[in-house]
C-alpha cells in the first residue's frame, strides 16, 4: 500500500446488493468472544475498537479503545498495544455492523428503505495468523458473508 498505513490483521467490507455499491459510513465494532465451558453459551467482551467503513464501503485499520490498551491482561486477549495491532491473537472475535443508521440515511435521501435488519453480528474463529478480512453482502431485507482474502 503506497504511503497508507498497513491495514491490520482483520478486516471488513460491506457491499450493500440493493444498490451495487460500497456502504459508506457504517460503524463496525470489534470484541472478542470466550466459550463459557459450564454452559453452551458465549461470553462477548465489550468492543475493544471500532471504525467507519470508507468509501469503498472497508474497515482496514480499527481505532482501539483507550481503556482496552492499558493492562497487559488486555494485550494478552487482543494483542494491542499503543494504539495498534502488534499480534493477532488466536480465539473466537465478533464484528458487529450497525446498519440500521446507514439504510435510515438512505430511506431519508429517498435512494433507499429502512432495513428489516439495524445490526449484523458476525462471530467467526482465528486460529492461525493469517489475515482474516469478513465480508458483508447486505440488503434492507437479507445479508450474506463468508471469508474473504
Amino acid at each position: 500500500m503506497s504511503q497508507q498505513q498497513q491495514r491490520d490483521p482483520i478486516t471488513c467490507h460491506i457491499l450493500d446488493t440493493t444498490v451495487g455499491l460500497p456502504a459508506r459510513n457504517v460503524i463496525v465494532q470489534i470484541s472478542r468472544v470466550y466459550e463459557v465451558t459450564t454452559t453452551t453459551d458465549f461470553k462477548v467482551d465489550a468492543p475493544f475498537a471500532q471504525a467507519k467503513t470508507n468509501k469503498d464501503g472497508r474497515v482496514l485499520n480499527w481505532v482501539f479503545d483507550p481503556q482496552v490498551q492499558q493492562s497487559e491482561e488486555n494485550f494478552s486477549k487482543t494483542g494491542v498495544r499503543g494504539g495498534k495491532w502488534v499480534k493477532l491473537v488466536p480465539g473466537l472475535y465478533k464484528v458487529k455492523f450497525l446498519t440500521g443508521k446507514y439504510f435510515k440515511d438512505l430511506a431519508a435521501s429517498g435512494s433507499g428503505s429502512r432495513s428489516f435488519f439495524p445490526v449484523v453480528e458476525i462471530v467467526f474463529e482465528v486460529d492461525d495468523l493469517s489475515h482474516y478480512h469478513i465480508p458483508l453482502l447486505l440488503s434492507n431485507y437479507s445479508y450474506t458473508t463468508y471469508r474473504g482474502s
